[in-house]
């Protein structure tokens, strides 16, 4: 998953300028991508302390988040972390 998003992130450092025909990223979503890698590649890799970080990030999520950006940005570290955590379980089975 990590080298996918690298993969389109550098896809896009080859497009120069404005995107051009519809090819390229926009920065949104380089900087989506971006939050995915760096959340998969700092997730806990202990199933406890990954479920509590899930708990902590959906209840910043439903208390604190006011603003779009904040709400988009813990929307993708909760994805993320669902991800590694359902990885970590099948892995456990």
């Amino acid at each position: 998953m990590i080298d996918a998003s690298q993969r389109m992130i550098d896809v896009q450092s080859k497009v120069t300028g404005e995107a051009k025909d519809g090819l390229g990223l926009s920065p949104i979503m380089k900087k989506h991508l971006e939050l995915e890698i760096r959340t998969l590649q700092n997730a806990p890799r202990d199933l406890d302390k990954l479920r509590r970080l899930l708990e902590i990030k959906q209840r910043q999520k439903e208390e604190e988040a006011y603003h779009i950006e904040d709400t988009q940005r813990l929307v993708t570290e909760i994805e993320m972390l669902k991800v590694v955590l359902y990885l970590m379980c099948r892995k456990q089975r």
